[in-house]
């Protein structure tokens, strides 16, 4: 039985049946073993919410994207799995089913959830019936009664991604205490506003399992939205992530698409002693948001491409498990450096492309050049040189293997920069493939 669970989180406006060439769908549709899907079943006197775990012990789960699209089991329109789904916020995130208090299993059946009979009001005396007595938000979100949002302000607000971080919380517990898996690391990737729900779902596990869950995320360019307010859990790394990969969109210059970077995230050490501090690395990649996951089409496919190729080293390296390589998967050290070049040659036409266009309420009504590009040197080794340090690493060092964690130490507060030679140390080497005389003409 697997002891790695892995967490696939979709962007804004994104769902697994959107776009096979993005990346987080890539990923997911290769990984090996099933997903965590709650399904109807017959009800017993064991079983009397009528609903049930579909596989043993599953290793993965797939998180929509806030604000997008229907798509029903069957019809036209159906996903290619066969599953019905909808934007995070309208159905019941444990049962997929309605946000009917009257329908849900869990209310009708279980007393934990039931109002009591009457209660007596602490002020007044006096005595509330059962249809009198106000509701909680917790005890209704305790079995999946979350608020209900529109897909309008899940594509502008990001809302539905909480229910996103209860799915994931709920179904760990779940696993851990009902299932007894011996689920002992969480990987979580995401891109857009996926990539900030990986950071939310993190900061919850870590509220609900402490340290005794290992966390490690592959974040592709976390944008919250410029209409977004940054709360704690968007912006602080919790002490039980291990390693988090982050890639940045160097020339997305739209206001409202601004990305966590070094200046935004924050770190929060474990306590003295029980385990190293999180390890966050940032790679910029050349292209816009949507440029770092389409690998078929944008400005800069090979930007997407090797997105691909990292997150599968990243998440292999970590202990998620894939029945077969994904498409970008096994890019060798030559063809990584073959697509740096193409990316190099072409900055100038990508940035020019890439910039922003269409509409401004979406868009933001100014141009917003991100620090990434402003200040490149804090992300990566001469940066007139190098796209990134996985550029620098691949033509320099390839085989640079990883050393003991415990002698990497980061002060609270300290520059991020020191922290970019740390790729060996989250999956990304190469062996002794080091390409000695492509090197020297990169030189």
């Amino acid at each position: 039985m697997s002891r790695v669970f892995t967490i696939f989180n979709h962007g804004t406006d994104f769902h697994r049946d959107m776009d096979r060439d993005e990346v987080v769908t890539e990923l997911h549709d290769a990984a090996a073993g099933s997903e965590a899907r709650i399904v109807q079943a017959q009800q017993t006197n064991h079983n009397p919410s009528g609903f049930r775990l579909e596989a043993k012990a599953p290793t993965f789960m797939i998180c929509e994207g806030p604000g997008s699209d229907t798509v029903p089991a069957q019809g036209p329109r159906k996903g290619v799995r066969g599953m019905a789904h909808a934007h995070p916020g309208v159905e019941n995130p444990i049962l997929n089913t309605s946000k009917d208090w009257r329908q849900n299993p869990f209310a009708q059946k279980h007393e934990l959830s039931m109002t009591p009979p009457s209660i007596t009001h602490p002020r007044t005396e006096l005595v509330l019936t059962r249809s009198e007595i106000p509701m909680s938000s917790f005890r209704k979100g305790f079995v999946g009664h979350t608020p209900k949002n529109i897909q309008t302000t899940g594509r502008a607000l990001g809302t539905g991604w909480d229910d996103n971080v209860y799915r994931a919380s709920w179904m760990l517990t779940h696993l851990l205490f009902e299932r007894k898996m011996k689920i002992d690391t969480v990987n979580l990737m995401g891109w857009s506003r996926g990539a900030v729900t990986c950071i939310k779902q993190a900061n919850k596990l870590y509220e609900i399992f402490g340290m005794s869950l290992k966390l490690n995320i592959f974040a592709i360019d976390p944008v919250p939205g410029g209409y977004t307010t940054i709360t704690d859990d968007i912006r602080f790394i919790p002490p039980n992530v291990q390693d988090m990969l982050v890639i940045l969109a160097v020339d997305d210059d739209r206001s409202t698409f601004q990305a966590l970077d070094a200046q935004d995230l924050r770190v929060l050490s474990p306590p003295t002693g029980i385990a190293p501090a999180p390890q966050v690395h940032f790679l910029p990649l050349p292209g816009n948001h949507s440029d770092v996951v389409f690998t078929t089409k944008g400005n800069a496919p090979q930007s997407a491409r090797l997105c691909a190729h990292l997150a599968y080293k990243f998440l292999l390296a970590h202990g998620t498990k894939f029945s077969h390589p994904p498409r970008h998967g096994n890019l060798t050290v030559p063809q990584i450096l073959d697509a740096y070049d193409v990316l190099r040659a072409n900055r100038a036409t990508i940035k020019t492309q890439a910039a922003a266009k269409g509409n401004p309420l979406v868009n933001g009504f100014r141009r917003q050049e991100r620090r990434v590009r402003k200040n490149p040197g804090e992300y990566v080794s001469n940066p007139q040189r190098w796209v990134n340090e996985h550029h620098r690493q691949c033509a320099l060092s390839p085989n640079l293997q990883a050393v003991d964690r415990a002698a990497i130490q980061v002060s609270p507060g300290e520059s991020y920069s020191p922290w970019q030679a740390m790729l060996p140390q989250m999956g990304i080497s190469y062996g002794d493939t080091h390409p000695l005389a492509r090197t020297l003409v990169r030189l």
